[in-house]
This record gives structure tokens, C-alpha cells and sequence, in this order.
């Protein structure tokens, strides 16, 4: 083979132009060092991609194998999708790798299997379905499928409370957000909240959840279902932990606009009364904290029991037959007025 010049070449004695070559690229992949590439070649180019997965693609692996072995699960239980479940997990693995993975992909669990995602242990109320371990990725995984409560218990993350101050004992509740995401409180909002809603006036107040004092630093939204005691002093009272919220509660979902004043939640909960069996509210009282937890005090809102807007709750309605439900809160264009 030969160049002949201007764009020819001569092989085996015949006489070849430019549009009679086509160059063609190749990659030996059984080279070493070169096993993680893919090659892709056309007559211009080679393109080498690296398919080494990254920490973030592995990770998600392990979730969407989580997501398979709950669904196996439900399967082999007999279950449909329409069979509303509460899945409890509790992985053991070097460094806890198992257990960070599934929290952090909760949300995409969650979208797939359409099922809440709690760590164990079962709460003794719920009925299992089935129970099964198993081993994911070299890491010991247990997974628990219970029934799903008919109630839905609040959108919101609460703590009970048991106030033992003023000479007096009592009980209520604090929401530690609300909307969902938004308002979340600290220890010193949280403390703030029961000077004025319980009115306990000892600017000393300590919070205890059991033995252990809640500190500045404290995750509150750890706590979320727990029973804290609120003292004017330096020892805990005697608690109960009853698990559900103590007091009369009803969820929100806004319907047809977003919130104001710089939120971003579109669920909440509002109770019913507080402290227990006190300060009940109104069909009134109702609508204007509804408008308050989305920022849209402003704005004129209808209340309904359904998202399709069919049944409307009206101040005929006892507030009390709404505990445990949720409240779907219509808002009038702003150009309805009041």
C-alpha cells in the first residue's frame, strides 16, 4: 500500500479515491484497564463511555431491592395494591450502611410501594401480616407488613404533652410543624407554645421524654408520638405513653392554591381542642386557623370532607364528628371577594 497523493491511495495495485475508504474505529475492550468502558464508533468519531457505577447508583440499587423484597412480600401474603399496609424494617449491616440507605431513599420507597416506611420495633396494636428475615446485599434485613390503621393519624409531626406545673397536672399536645415542612419548632418556640397555651407562667420550665431531658440540640422531630413531661422543676413526673395523640385532631389538604407568607406545605393538622377536653373550636375557629396554617388569612375558604368538593362541612356540622379526618380546604378566586 502506497499514497499516491492528492487523496488517493494504491493497494495491491488498484487505485483507491477518498469516497472509496471508509474508516472505520475500534476498541479492544479485553485489553487490560479497559474493562469498565463502553465503545460506540462511527466514521468521525470513538466514544468511550466509563459505566463504573457511582456510590449514588449503588445506593439506589439497594432501595429498588428493598422495594422488591416488600413487594414479594405483599404478594406472597395474598395482599392487592388497594390493601393499605404499614411496612416496619429494622436492617443490621457493617456501619449501619443498610439502615442510612433506606432513610434516605424514603421518599422513593415510598412512592413505589404506596405504604408508610417505619423502623421497627412493631407497635404491639398492630396486626402483622407476615414477618420475614432475609439477607440484602450481605446485610441482615427484617421486614414486618401490619395492617393499615383506618385512622391516618396527623399529617403533621406532634408530641403529647403532660404537663405537671402550677400545682396541677394536665394534658395536651404541641404540633412540632405545621403546615407539613414549615414551622417547625425548637425548644425555645416549643417552651414559648406551652407558656401560652397552657398557661404555665414558671419561666423555668424543663422537658423530659422519660428520664432524659430534652436539651437545645435535641431533635424535637425525633420525638414525633412521644409523650414529653413539662416540670417546673428538676425531676420528670410519672408518664404515660399512649402512642396516638391525646387530643381531637383533624388533617388538612388544600385543594386549588398554593400557601402564602413564604410556606410551602399543602397538608397540615389542626386539633380540635387543647389542652385535652379544653378550648374547643368552632366552625368559625375552623376556617381561621385553616387560613392561618397556609398563610391565607386574606382569602375566603370552604371546607369540604371529600377532594371531589361534594360534601361541604358547615357550622351545622359538630366539630367533634370530624376527629381523625381530613379537611379539604377550597379557597374562592381572588376575585370572588367576601
Amino acid at each position: 500500500m502506497r499514497s499516491e497523493g492528492h487523496g488517493t491511495i494504491v493497494v495491491g495495485g488498484h487505485e483507491l479515491h477518498e469516497e472509496d475508504i471508509r474508516l472505520l474505529y475500534t476498541f479492544d475492550q479485553a485489553a487490560a484497564g479497559t474493562a469498565q468502558f463502553e465503545a460506540h464508533a462511527d466514521a468521525q468519531a470513538l466514544v468511550l463511555l466509563d459505566v463504573t457505577p457511582d456510590q449514588s447508583m449503588v445506593d439506589e440499587g439497594v432501595a429498588r431491592e428493598v422495594i422488591n423484597r416488600i413487594q414479594k412480600l405483599r404478594k406472597k401474603c395474598g395482599l392487592v395494591p388497594t390493601d393499605g399496609v404499614t411496612v416496619y424494617y429494622a436492617a443490621q449491616s457493617e456501619g449501619s450502611y443498610l439502615s442510612t440507605v433506606i432513610e434516605s431513599h424514603m421518599e422513593f420507597i415510598f412512592a413505589t410501594v404506596k405504604a408508610p416506611l417505619k423502623p421497627c420495633p412493631v407497635p404491639t396494636s398492630d396486626e402483622v401480616l407476615i414477618q420475614e428475615k432475609m439477607q440484602l446485599k450481605g446485610s441482615d434485613l427484617e421486614i414486618a407488613l401490619t395492617r393499615a390503621s383506618s385512622a391516618p393519624g396527623p399529617a403533621c409531626a406532634y408530641v403529647n404533652l403532660n404537663i405537671c406545673a402550677s400545682g396541677r397536672e394536665r394534658g395536651g399536645v404541641l404540633l412540632l410543624e405545621n403546615p407539613k415542612g414549615d414551622n417547625r419548632l425548637d425548644l425555645l418556640k416549643l417552651k414559648s407554645a406551652v407558656t401560652s397555651i397552657f398557661g404555665v407562667k414558671n419561666a423555668e420550665l424543663t422537658l423530659f421524654h422519660g428520664e432524659t431531658e430534652i436539651q437545645n440540640q435535641t431533635d424535637l422531630l425525633s420525638l414525633s408520638g412521644k409523650t414529653l413531661c413539662v416540670t417546673a422543676g428538676s425531676a420528670p413526673c410519672p408518664t404515660n405513653s399512649p402512642g396516638p395523640l391525646l387530643c381531637q385532631y383533624v388533617n388538612l389538604q388544600l385543594l386549588n392554591a398554593d400557601p402564602q407568607e413564604c410556606l410551602t406545605g399543602t397538608v397540615g393538622t389542626l386539633l380540635l381542642e387543647n389542652p385535652l377536653g379544653q378550648n374547643g373550636l368552632t366552625y368559625e375557629g375552623l376556617l381561621c386557623e385553616a387560613a392561618k396554617v397556609f398563610g391565607l388569612r386574606s382569602r375566603k375558604l370552604r371546607l369540604f370532607l371529600n377532594e371531589a368538593q361534594v360534601d361541604e362541612i358547615t357550622e351545622e356540622i359538630p366539630m367533634k364528628t370530624l376527629n381523625t379526618k381530613t379537611v379539604y380546604v377550597s379557597v374562592f378566586p381572588t376575585t370572588a371577594g367576601f
